[in-house]
Order: C-alpha cells, then structure tokens, then sequence
C-alpha cells in the first residue's frame, strides 16, 4: 500500500437548493446539490471535477455524497479516477473519506480509500492509502 498526499485548492463552487436559489440565499434546514472544481497539488498533480448532494439540518453543518473525477498524474502515473465522497461540514471544517471506484489509462487498477479534510479559508488536505496492479 502507498500513500499519496496533496493539497487541495477550490477553483469553483456552484450549489443550489432543490429549488433551484443559492444555497446561501436559503436559511434553515435545506437540500442542495453542487459542482465544484479542484486543483491538487503534491504527489497528485490533477483537477477533480465534483458532483455533490448536500443535506444542511441547520445553517452550519450538513451531510454529502458524491463523485469526483481527478484527471491528472498520481506518482508520476497519468490517467483519470473516480471517487465516491462521503462527509460533511461542522464547525468550519468540511471532513469526508473517499473509495476509488474506477480508474483509466496508467491509474488502470487502482484501488484505495483516503480522506479530505477542509478547514474554511485554508487548502484543503488530500490523503489516498492505494494500491496499483
């Protein structure tokens, strides 16, 4: 098993309510759903292109899932993989775990299960426990 480490930079952020408001304009319990874009740096130099669903009980914690394709270089390997998030947001930190479900060109085989940890206003922290057949 090898570890790969990176920090994790927010490109965009677009998240809406079921209804179609910004997820921001509503208050109180809400369901929304998101597209973010990441760029990572360190042992993986990517972009990851997010699709997320969001349940927010209050205006300050909520619960997600959702895929991410990363789209670059893993340990000098290029290629694309996926990941199912699933995590959450309280008290200004946004923590998840993730499990590659696919992976294309040199990532063929890929397998492994990692965590993102966010707090608000830093670089996120990527960490992917893998193996590579």
């Amino acid at each position: 098993m090898t570890t790969a480490q990176a920090d994790a930079g927010m490109k965009s952020w677009d998240e809406h309510t079921w209804d179609g408001k910004r997820y921001d304009e509503v208050t109180g319990p809400k369901q929304t759903t998101g597209g973010m874009t990441v760029a990572y740096t360190g042992d993986l130099e990517a972009v990851g292109d997010q699709r997320f669903v969001m349940s927010y009980p209050d205006d300050d914690s909520c619960v997600s899932t959702g895929y991410e394709v990363v789209t670059g270089t893993l340990n000098g390997r290029n290629g694309s993989f996926v990941l199912h998030h699933t995590g959450g947001f309280r008290d200004g930190v946004a923590d998840g775990t993730f499990t590659v479900v696919s992976a294309t060109g040199d990532l063929a085989g890929l397998t492994g299960t990692g965590r993102i940890t966010w707090a608000r206003g830093e670089p996120g922290r990527f960490e992917l426990d893998y193996d590579l057949s």
